[in-house]
């Protein structure tokens, strides 16, 4: 009977410690405590992320290709006017020589289905990450745009805040 106690006892503590690592490797570091290489943010006049923003362009430099970045991007919007929960998104990644590379992903607005929303501090505002491009290695030195496509089907959409892009070297 105890042999069975131990043995349970183990596993639970097994599962604990693997998803407390889970949780913290996950993080990879991608809030404000890390250094950026780059950070470039648009605001959203009236806090309306209006249809005329529907396609925006961030420009980043890399000079030291020999290194993996993380390129991330962050909205910051207001949890009570906001009325999406979920706001596709497209990306474009242009490179110095002219290549192309493309990825999609979406931001989640319900604290519900995603935990890692965080809050800023001032009023009702949080802000939410999505980590577009992870490790990612760069072979040419230069000027990098990422171009952010909004897909969502509402033309004027309130309470966004602003959108910011960020590149740091991964962790």
């Amino acid at each position: 009977m105890k042999k069975i106690f131990y043995q349970q006892f183990f596993l639970v503590v097994a599962a604990a410690l693997l998803t407390t690592f889970t949780m913290v490797s996950c993080n990879n570091g991608s809030r404000a405590n890390r250094n950026w290489l780059a950070e470039n943010t648009h605001a959203f006049p009236n806090t309306n992320w209006a249809f005329e923003e529907e396609v925006l362009d961030f420009d980043f430099d890399i000079k030291d290709t020999a290194k993996r970045y993380d390129v991330l991007v962050s909205l910051v919007y207001d949890t009570a006017v906001a009325t999406l929960q979920d706001i596709p998104l497209s990306f474009t990644l242009s490179t110095p020589d002219g290549m192309k590379s493309f990825s999609t992903s979406h931001f989640l607005l319900s604290r519900k289905d995603n935990p890692d929303i965080q809050l800023t501090g001032e009023g009702s505002n949080a802000e939410v990450d999505v980590l577009v491009y992870p490790e990612r290695k760069f072979k040419v030195p230069g000027k990098y745009t990422l171009t952010v496509y909004r897909r969502a089907e509402k033309a004027d959409n309130l309470g966004f805040i602003s959108l910011t892009t960020k590149v740091g070297e991964a962790k």
